[in-house]
């Protein structure tokens, strides 16, 4: 079963968690790391700080507390709309989840699998931990600094309400969520379409994707073209609400904040100390998923530290794999209360009883998961559909030890030691 809920933070969540609540965050949640956070990281080296400080130093810190043992990057959005537009994509075979860039698809023998790699992004995090930052990343830095700066949301608003035609002002954050979707729901279909690809920056797929639409008889956008319409909605309501005073001090960086609302889809619960999200998230979130405060996530965090620090030093030893499996059952503890909304079934799995465990029957599986991604006879495959295949691997790079965490038991920490210098 899945090792939590997944989970989507900003930058203003993670940044304020110490090292300890980071881990814990990573033990106990899997993370879904747009590509705006790493954005948001890179834009903080040309930042002037006050601070003894060097932005690279607190860039490196961040990607130090960024989770990583239960963590992927998600595709951008623009891909994902792009593969909606085109008919590869379907939003509903991944709702809650992340969207993984595609893997390596290979077959041993008679089984299939694909095998994910260390993607660029966590290889970036890995060095910028290490205070090491290539000058492509410093450059691309410069550039979306620049890019911010030069954000005109005035331009943008008068481009979409003239588009749009005369709408009455809206009253509050919820009244402008209606009327965006009062706006979809009541324009012409196909105008929506033409507008909606070029404010979103795909105007190459207008004639495609409006003749599709005509091909399949002209079905509602909703059902046809569902990421469209939620990207589509979102910018609707933030020209809505932005000539108001509904938002205060507005600023280009709120474009990026708005930007992380696409990616909302892909988890169960976001969490954000940002006002400006606190505000707008909710509105946006299905019934089933849930918002987070993320002052309340770090108070959190900071109990299950104590909670679990105070359990004996041969506990301890035995690594968060085993004593922290799963949360408390204290539903005190906001992650009791999330894992019981998003995987009802974890006390069953967690009483069961556990197998008795066989020295060598585990080294066999390891040597059989290794040979399933490192066998010089792997040969590629063309199985496409992953309901079909035997096997996926996932490879991260992982620190066994963080903050005052062992993430494996000692003798597990030794065993992976003697395989890397093995491989060496």
């Amino acid at each position: 079963m899945p090792h939590g809920p997944f989970l989507i933070f900003d930058k203003s969540s993670l940044e304020s968690l110490n090292l300890d609540e980071a881990v814990m965050l990573d033990n106990f949640y899997m993370s879904n790391i747009t590509p705006l956070f790493f954005v948001e990281c890179l834009a903080d080296l040309e930042k002037a700080i006050r601070s003894n400080s060097t932005p690279e130093q607190l860039v490196g810190s961040l990607a130090t507390r960024t989770p990583e043992s239960q963590s992927c990057p998600n595709v951008h959005h623009t891909t994902i709309l792009r593969g909606e537009l085109a008919g590869r994509f379907d939003l509903k075979t991944v709702h809650g989840r992340v969207v993984l860039a595609s893997g390596r698809h290979v077959q041993l023998g008679d089984k299939k699998g694909v095998i994910f790699e260390h993607s660029p992004e966590a290889e970036a995090v890995s060095r910028w931990s290490k205070r090491e930052f290539l000058e492509l990343e410093r450059n691309i830095a410069r550039q979306w600094r620049r890019a911010l700066t030069g954000i005109d949301l005035k331009a943008m608003v008068q481009s979409v309400a003239s588009a749009l035609g005369p709408w009455r002002k809206p009253n509050s954050l919820q009244d402008a969520r209606m009327m965006a979707d009062t706006i979809i729901d009541n324009m012409d279909p196909e105008w929506l379409i033409r507008f909606g690809v070029n404010l979103l920056g795909a105007p190459e797929a207008s004639e495609y994707v409006v003749n599709t639409w005509v091909q399949k008889r002209r079905p509602s956008l909703r059902d046809h073209l569902p990421y469209f319409v939620f990207m589509l909605t979102i910018n609707i309501f933030f020209c809505l609400v932005l000539p108001t005073q509904l938002l205060s001090n507005v600023k280009p960086s709120h474009k990026v904040d708005l930007a992380y609302l696409y990616y909302l889809p892909f988890c169960s619960v976001f969490t954000s100390k940002d006002n400006f999200h606190a505000g707008i998230v909710p509105l946006f979130l299905s019934s089933e998923q849930t918002f987070v405060n993320g002052r309340e996530l770090k108070e959190d965090l900071k109990r299950l530290v104590a909670h679990y620090e105070a359990l004996p030093e041969d506990v301890l030893k035995t690594g968060l794999i085993h004593f922290a499996a799963y949360p408390p059952d204290d539903t005190g503890f906001l992650i009791t209360r999330l894992w019981h909304k998003y995987l009802p079934g974890w006390r069953a799995a967690r009483d069961m009883p556990k197998p008795v465990r066989d020295p060598e029957e585990e080294k066999r599986i390891v040597e059989e998961i290794n040979r399933q991604t490192d066998s010089p006879e792997l040969r590629p495959s063309d199985e496409q559909d992953i309901d079909k295949m035997d096997y996926a691997t996932i490879r991260r790079m992982v620190h066994p030890q963080k903050g005052r965490w062992l993430r494996f038991s000692e003798e597990q920490i030794q065993r992976i030691l003697e395989h890397e210098e093995n491989k060496i």
